[in-house]
């Protein structure tokens, strides 16, 4: 029999749709191991935790009572990819982001007392953002799973303690003690400090970023 090889047309269209597939999404997240390799924690590109996995013979390579060392030093080495994967992205961190455009330009000039009163506004605005800052660095943030078994500690953004229930994770199941660990680990990571925000920082952004319209402002364009 003779193998029947021609083309007739349609193949060539579904080459191309094949080829016009999007290629699946690039796993983007960082990986962290601890030193016995018995840990790995998976975190977003932001740092908050994707998943918790425990080497099927974990118990082998770690005591229960060190499991939660481990798991802070997983989840630090994460942590610190994902920091530097956006220091590579992102460049100067430092780099202040411009202000958006302002609709309505007010051209009216300013007057001495007018930039007294913008600088007190905005001198009320950074002391409220420190305020809040200091709270969030200096304050430990304090978690505990739904289950019981596992609590965490993080301060500064950074987890500083995992305590597990020993006798708890030397028999239960490693999915339910991944869950557990996840659980606490995402509440720690907590929410992002935001940039100091505030209508008078706004708007003395707004004017530096446009020098010709500050000239304007002072009277002296």
């Amino acid at each position: 029999m003779v193998e029947d090889n021609r083309r007739w047309g349609f193949e060539e269209a579904e080459d191309w749709e094949q080829a016009a597939q999007p290629a699946p999404a690039q796993d983007d997240g960082c990986t962290g191991t601890d030193g016995s390799g018995a840990v790995s924690v998976v975190v977003e590109p932001d740092g908050r935790v994707r998943t918790v996995r425990l080497a099927a013979q974990w118990r082998d390579a770690l005591e229960p009572r060190s499991l939660g060392a481990a798991v802070v030093s997983a989840v630090t080495e994460a942590t610190m990819r994902a920091l530097a994967r956006a220091v590579e992205a992102q460049g100067d961190l430092t780099a202040v982001a411009p202000p958006p455009p302002v609709a309505d330009v007010d051209e009216t000039p300013f007057t001495r007392a007018d930039a007294e009163r913008l600088f007190a506004a905005v001198n009320v605005e950074l002391a409220a953002f420190t305020a809040e800052l200091d709270r969030v660095v200096n304050v430990p943030v304090r978690a505990e799973s739904r289950g019981g078994h596992v609590s965490g500690t993080a301060q500064a953004g950074q987890v500083v303690a995992v305590e597990i229930d020993g006798q708890w994770s030397h028999a239960a199941p490693g999915p339910e003690v991944e869950g557990e660990l996840a659980e606490v680990l995402r509440a720690l990571h907590g929410p992002p400090v935001a940039r100091p925000a505030g209508p008078a920082i706004a708007q003395l952004q707004a004017l530096a970023s446009d020098p010709a319209r500050l000239l304007r402002k002072v009277g002296l364009a």
